[in-house]
């Protein structure tokens, strides 16, 4: 008898939501840069931008994401930020995740210098960073010296600067471990090995990897999976007044190295992949 109207609910009824590309923008990692080609790949409401402080939470995106209508959320083909990964463990549609990787010592070198480029600002964790640096007058050196080596840095100074400890393994772990909880050790002991094999995981299955250093080719790749038409290779936020690695001593460098053992290896896993998978891409284009 009203077989109409169970038909027209049925025929209104939200369809599934359409696949998302999220922009795990990993700071000081040439992300900038990547962010002009996201912006102009997707153009108004298809492109969420959520940068900004305290959003470093999955709580947060839960919260965010699940106030969004239907017809919002179905607008958004691209969600960017430095903490838009976070959206992994919630979200309700299929996804891609796709970041730069970049050399770790090359890394925090600039990571340093911006941090007390930042001091003056006195807004974000960055600043805090940078302002700690200056209160306690430390170079890089001091960094891994006192916290790593010596370990007598106070415990609030130890979580401050975790970033400079396998930061991009952190940042890539934060949806999914407590990486507060992440030793900071030199090398890769076994305190290590469920980190390293949870990143490898999500990895596995959520992430496309670009690589800092082979900019150009990432961003081709990028453009290969996920069908961007605008590319262009401008590098923006380059932290200028900051030395050149050379200018570092070997004892500086090796420190870096030896306390970033788990970024060295993802640093280096990820330019295999690039390689293999971006000419296997490009090959089929062409």
């Amino acid at each position: 008898m009203f077989s109409w109207i169970r038909n027209r609910r049925r025929a209104t009824s939200p369809q599934p939501l359409g696949p998302i590309v999220i922009y795990h923008h990993i700071a000081k990692t040439g992300g900038t840069s990547l962010r002009k080609v996201v912006q102009a790949n997707y153009k108004g409401r298809t492109l969420l931008e959520l940068y900004g402080p305290n959003r470093g939470s999955v709580d947060w995106y839960q919260r965010f994401y699940h106030a969004l209508s239907y017809k919002q959320k179905a607008e958004i083909q691209c969600i960017a930020a430095h903490s838009a990964h976070y959206i992994i463990p919630i979200i309700d549609r299929p996804f891609r995740v796709f970041t730069l990787i970049r050399d770790p010592v090359d890394r925090v070198i600039s990571l340093y210098y911006f941090t007390r480029g930042l001091a003056k600002k006195g807004v974000g964790k960055g600043a805090q960073i940078g302002q700690a640096l200056e209160a306690l007058g430390w170079d890089l050196a001091d960094i891994y010296l006192h916290v790593g080596v010596e370990q007598d840095a106070a415990p609030e100074y130890r979580q401050l600067f975790a970033p400079f400890f396998n930061g991009q393994t952190r940042a890539i772990l934060g949806p999914h471990v407590d990486t507060a909880a992440m030793p900071i050790v030199a090398g890769a002991p076994e305190e290590l090995m469920p980190y390293y094999n949870k990143l490898n995981d999500v990895l596995a299955q959520h992430y496309e990897l670009g690589v800092t250093e082979l900019y150009a080719l990432s961003v081709r790749y990028f453009a290969q999976v996920f069908g961007w038409r605008r590319l262009f290779f401008v590098h923006k936020n380059r932290t200028k007044t900051r030395p050149k690695v050379q200018e570092f001593s070997d004892e500086t460098i090796a420190m870096i190295r030896t306390f970033n053992q788990l970024d060295v290896t993802l640093h280096a896993q990820a330019r295999i992949y690039l390689l293999a998978h971006a000419t296997e891409k490009i090959q089929e284009i062409e």
